[in-house]
């Protein structure tokens, strides 16, 4: 399991910076670059259903991450194999406003 900071602090499963969704899966799947990057769990809170509600869960501060990005260097398998990853979100409306920032594309 990874470490995971959330910026995305407009993310339904945002609690205290940490994310209460138990998994998350981020996508990039030609990504070369962080930008080129998102978190396709994110859910804004002003769309999100009250059956979506995390109120009374806790954030979890490590979380299994399935990742997408064929050039990161820390994709193994399509999991996350990071000690620890920021995603990048504040006021974000769409998960397409996200980006993880510890992407690090292979060298080659």
């Amino acid at each position: 399991m990874t470490i995971l900071n959330c910026s995305a602090t407009t993310c339904i499963y945002n609690e205290n910076m940490l994310c209460s969704r138990g998994e998350i899966e981020v996508r990039g799947e030609q990504a070369r670059r962080s930008d080129e990057t998102c978190c396709s769990s994110f859910r804004e809170q002003q769309e999100a259903s009250a059956a979506d509600s995390t109120s009374g869960h806790c954030g979890c501060e490590k979380i299994d991450i399935d990742c997408k990005a064929r050039e990161c260097a820390y994709n193994k398998h399509c999991r996350c194999t990071a000690s620890a990853i920021d995603i990048d979100g504040h006021d974000a409306a769409t998960y397409s406003d996200t980006k993880c920032g510890t992407f690090s594309c292979k060298s080659r």
